[in-house]
C-alpha cells in the first residue's frame, strides 16, 4: 500500500519531467523476419526506483483516473516520434498505441487523436490504435461507434487480446476493425482444442478481410503452427522483447521493413 501511494504521489511530477518513456515491441513477418510495425508500450524510468513495469503502475492509474493523462501523453509522444523520423528522412514504420477503457469513458478519444494527426501532419495510417477486446464487452455501442469514426478518418483499428473475453463472435459481427490480434494463451498447452480454436479464428478473420497478428509468440513450435495455418505476421518474445527508443531506431535503420502490410 505504501509503495502504491508513493507511485501515485510521484505521478504528476514524473509526467512533467518526462520519466514515462516509449518502449517499442516490433511486429514481424514470420516468413522473412521483416519488421512491419511496433506496439508502443510505456516504462517509468523513476530516478530512485529505476525502471518500473506497467504492471505496477497502470492498475493504480486506472483506479485513480490518471491513466487518461498518461495515455494522451503517450499518444502525442508517439506522433512526435513519427514526425521527427519523417523530418530527418529516417526509416518509418507504423506504430500502434493503446486505448484504455477509461479513455473511452472519460475523454474525447476521436477529437484528441485527430487533432494530433493534424497538428503533426502525419498520415493516420502510421498511428494504429489497439483497443482491448474487453472494452467492446463493457462499452459495446460506444466503442463500436468510436471504432467506425476512427476507421473512417483513416486509422487502422486493432482488436487487441482477441480470445481473452467472452463475446468474440459478436465483436467480429458488429465492429469495424482492420486487424485482429490473437491472444496466444490458447496455445499455452498443446491441446488440439486450443490449436483448432486458433485455426478457426484465423480463417474467420481472413474471410472477413482482416489482417491477423498473433501476439505473445515465444516458441519455434508456435511459429511453425501459425505459418502452417496461414498466418504471416506475429509479435512476441520469440522475435523481440520491448526495447527502448534508441535500440528500436537502430534496429529499423539496419533491418528490412515490410512495405506490404
Amino acid at each position: 500500500m505504501q509503495e502504491a501511494q508513493e507511485l501515485l504521489n510521484d505521478s504528476n511530477k514524473a509526467l512533467a519531467k518526462g520519466e514515462f518513456k516509449l518502449y517499442f515491441q516490433p511486429k514481424c513477418n514470420m516468413n522473412n523476419g521483416e519488421i512491419v510495425g511496433a506496439e508502443i508500450l510505456v516504462r517509468w524510468e523513476h530516478p530512485q526506483k529505476g525502471i518500473i513495469s506497467p504492471g505496477k503502475f497502470i492498475p493504480l492509474f486506472e483506479e485513480s483516473g490518471f491513466i487518461e493523462r498518461l495515455d494522451t501523453y503517450i499518444w502525442e509522444e508517439a506522433v512526435r516520434w513519427l514526425r521527427n523520423r519523417i523530418d530527418n528522412k529516417k526509416n518509418v514504420t507504423p506504430i500502434s498505441v493503446n486505448i484504455s477503457r477509461m479513455d473511452v469513458v472519460d475523454i474525447d478519444v476521436y477529437k484528441i487523436l485527430t487533432e494530433l494527426i493534424e497538428k503533426y501532419d502525419i498520415s493516420p495510417k502510421l498511428l494504429e490504435l489497439e483497443i482491448t477486446e474487453s472494452i467492446y464487452v463493457d462499452k459495446s455501442e460506444q466503442i463500436i461507434n468510436l471504432s467506425a469514426k476512427l476507421m473512417d478518418y483513416g486509422f487502422n483499428v486493432l482488436i487487441d487480446d482477441f480470445g481473452s473475453g467472452y463475446s468474440s463472435l459478436n465483436i467480429l459481427k458488429d465492429i469495424k476493425a482492420n486487424i485482429l490480434k490473437i491472444d496466444m494463451r490458447f496455445l499455452e498447452s498443446s491441446s488440439k482444442k486450443g490449436r483448432d480454436i486458433i485455426k478457426t479464428v484465423v480463417h474467420m478473420g481472413q474471410w472477413l478481410n482482416m489482417l491477423i497478428i498473433p501476439e505473445g509468440v515465444e516458441k519455434q513450435e508456435q511459429v511453425d503452427f501459425l505459418r502452417k495455418i496461414g498466418c504471416i505476421y506475429a509479435q512476441g518474445f520469440f522475435y523481440y522483447r520491448p526495447m527502448a527508443n534508441k535500440e528500436f531506431e537502430e534496429l529499423i535503420e539496419c533491418s528490412p521493413l515490410d512495405k506490404n502490410k
